[in-house]
């Protein structure tokens, strides 16, 4: 973190930054759930070991019968086990928030505002991930998450991005276009206070802009072209081999391609699962 304390970031640092304040937020409730079931794990190798230890080192009370635990040490496993989870997830919550931070006074530093990621733009977002951001913003009913989308993104239902089939691509001329339409209706809104994207949130949502690997360019792909894919099922017919006599002429190739580009991004992002 040190080459990070900088007066002012240039795009490969703040996405770096950035990336580390998103490394910090995780589900806790999933979180919760993997170190209870941590304990549970660790309750039932206790108690079988304490059956086994009874067993083999206890005095038998009838010849041939198994040796029962006491219920003092029965209880005793159970309470360590659920501390041993508890502590564990409290100990992460501690670390996360004490990363989140850290993180938060680095991109202060820098010059930007931890909780609003785009308050000077979309820059540090890259053109999958908020081609991802935008198609589930198109999923989500009225509500505060989608006028979340909306202030913070500069989305809205009548702007040039549309599904079924995806109209858009990254790195094309187009895509410069779109972000151009949400930072200008960013500019529109910036009298109006923004909403502030905090650890629980981004635990939650995951808004804040990521670092563009390969991987995750083929994750962000795979979901727009998923949502595209399915917007055509609904619209033109489960059957994509009858797509030629339901979908609109100048519409058809786009489909296709969508439909293609998904199965080739899910037989992608299956072949690096099974490398590592």
């Amino acid at each position: 973190m040190e080459r990070l304390q900088t007066a002012s970031f240039g795009l490969d640092e703040e996405r770096i930054a950035w990336e580390g304040l998103a490394s910090a937020c995780s589900p806790p409730i999933r979180r919760l759930g993997a170190f209870l079931l941590v304990g549970f794990a660790a309750f039932i190798a206790m108690t079988t070991a304490l059956v086994l230890l009874y067993n083999l080192l206890g005095t038998r009370s009838v010849e041939g019968q198994g040796v029962s635990v006491p219920a003092a040490a029965f209880y005793g496993t159970m309470v360590s086990s659920l501390a041993l989870g508890i502590g564990g997830y409290l100990f992460w919550l501690f670390r996360s928030l004490r990363l989140y931070g850290a993180f938060s006074r680095v991109l202060r530093r820098g010059g930007l505002y931890p909780k609003r990621p785009t308050a000077k733009g979309l820059r540090a977002y890259s053109d999958e991930q908020l081609l991802a951001l935008r198609s589930h913003y198109e999923n989500l009913g009225e509500g505060r998450l989608e006028k979340l989308f909306e202030a913070t993104f500069g989305f809205h239902t009548d702007d040039s991005f549309s599904l079924g089939p995806l109209n858009v691509l990254p790195g094309t001329f187009e895509m410069n276009a779109l972000r151009v339409e949400w930072e200008t209706y960013l500019i529109l809104r910036s009298e109006e206070p923004q909403p502030e994207i905090g650890w629980w949130t981004e635990s939650r949502h995951g808004l804040l802009p990521r670092k563009a690997d390969e991987m995750r360019k083929l994750v962000y792909a795979l979901r727009y072209t998923e949502d595209s894919v399915r917007a055509l099922k609904r619209r033109y017919g489960y059957r994509a081999d009858r797509w030629h006599t339901t979908v609109p002429e100048g519409k058809l190739w786009d489909a296709v391609r969508d439909y293609e580009d998904a199965r080739r991004i899910q037989a992608a992002l299956h072949r690096r699962s099974r490398v590592r």
